[in-house]
């Protein structure tokens, strides 16, 4: 399974981009990642499990999630019927700009919070995000982008200021170093690619590369390489009747032995158990 790295072009004019799902879109979104900060809005009276940086939460009408820059994730509509998922993917260059210290920010919303005063906050956000599905569904006139990156900023703002909080560190990123690294190995995460392979590619230090992943992806490389080749031997299982020797090689693994150990620190069963499970649940 290749992750793939989207490339978000922002709607002429405004500084975002945005989807409408529905029930012709397709029921899932394979696993990818972008620069950009997406929110996601679940309209409708559906059930969508969202994959974000390995864990997997379930989203229900009314829920709004957060999924951070360079995150890897993916989606999945138990039921596409009468479907309804505003998407919005926030252009990052254009968060620098107006915010220069986002880098250093890592959204925490993931549905309805518990706490009264977020509660608050929360119903503000799907306010103004209800405003934007009208506007955008609506006849344009000369006010329509100012509306809309209007609605940005207060979003934006709202977000920082009540469903975030502060990684502090005094490295500072190197984002092309890091989109480089997370390429290169989207690309190549079924060869022999480690930590110290990657830096020597990249003409820098095991160190510093691993600053550099711990800053903005929050884990060490040869994490994210193991994370990535999971991903796919999830795949791989659930699609393919492929044996369990045959997926961890083509995975990337170098062995069997390596690749069930690691299956099971992440999923805590085997790989074989799992496919069995998953199995019985597809024939209920």
């Amino acid at each position: 399974m290749k992750i793939t790295h989207e490339i978000v072009q922002p709607t002429p004019k405004v500084p975002f981009k945005y989807y409408f799902h529905d029930e012709n879109s397709p029921k899932r979104v394979t696993p990818h990642w972008h620069r950009n900060i997406e929110l996601g809005f679940m309209v409708s009276k559906n059930t969508i499990l969202v994959k974000d940086d390995n864990q997997e939460d379930e989203y229900h009408q009314g829920d709004i999630w957060v999924i951070n820059s360079r995150d890897i994730h993916e989606t999945t509509f138990v039921n596409r019927k009468s479907v309804f998922v505003f998407c919005l993917l926030i252009d990052y260059d254009f968060l620098k700009k107006i915010y220069p210290d986002i880098d250093q920010i890592h959204f925490d919303l993931k549905g309805k919070p518990a706490c009264l005063k977020q509660l608050i906050n929360y119903q503000e956000l799907e306010r103004q995000l209800r405003m934007m599905i009208q506007l955008l569904q609506e006849p344009r006139d000369g006010t329509f982008n100012l509306n809309l990156t209007g609605r940005i900023y207060i979003l934006m703002a709202n977000l920082i200021n009540n469903f975030s909080h502060k990684v502090t560190s005094n490295i500072s990123v190197n984002e092309s170093l890091i989109d480089q690294a997370l390429g290169i190995i989207n690309s190549n995460y079924t060869e022999d690619l480690n930590g110290t392979v990657l830096a020597h590619e990249l003409n820098t230090s095991v160190t510093t590369l691993n600053q550099q992943f711990h800053q903005t992806v929050q884990m060490s490389i040869n994490k994210y390489i193991t994370t990535v080749r999971l991903l796919a031997t999830q795949k791989k299982l659930l699609n393919t009747n492929q044996n369990i020797d045959y997926i961890a090689i083509d995975s990337g693994f170098n062995s069997t032995k390596s690749f069930i150990r690691n299956f099971k620190n992440w999923k805590h069963t085997t790989p074989y158990q799992y496919r069995k499970n998953f199995a019985e649940l597809e024939r209920i």
